[in-house]
């Protein structure tokens, strides 16, 4: 199951990768309200959800939160953009309940790269497929909010 749910989020990848990116990646397992990420901080890894539902909201100046999504759910992965540009993460990320998440930091994804150079194409591929059907989400979001 766990291997079905990282070729959803890695879509350019092979099955071999996709295989090791499984076995190799740690559990993390996070209760109903904890921060999965609070926007602003610095993250070094991308995260899978296993099991459960994740809010995304951004909290403006007054503290006001807004939902910037529907909850991302089990296949959906989080801190791409943290993994790839080492800035802040842009959201903060709340459970829904209980989740599980796989954890996927630089090194074994350098340690793919190691064995395979084209490996850094097909990773970052997926991630802008992720990246790029959000950007499109919210867009439509906003389009229709005024």
């Amino acid at each position: 199951m766990i291997q079905a749910t990282f070729k959803r989020a890695f879509q350019k990848l092979n099955d071999k990768e996709i295989k090791v990116l499984a076995e190799k990646s740690r559990d993390l397992i996070f209760q109903d309200g904890a921060h999965l990420m609070v926007e602003g901080d610095e993250h070094h890894q991308i995260m899978v959800i296993i099991d459960g539902e994740v809010r995304v909201i951004r909290i403006n100046e007054i503290g006001k939160a807004t939902e910037l999504t529907t909850p991302l759910t089990v296949g959906d992965s989080v801190g791409e953009m943290s993994f790839v540009d080492h800035g802040g993460a842009s959201a903060t990320l709340i459970a829904k309940g209980d989740v599980v998440v796989q954890a996927i930091d630089h090194e074994l994804i350098q340690e793919l790269a190691n064995d395979d150079p084209t490996f850094l194409q097909r990773f970052y591929h997926s991630l802008l497929i992720t990246v790029i059907t959000r950007l499109r989400q919210l867009d439509i979001k906003i389009s229709y909010m005024g």
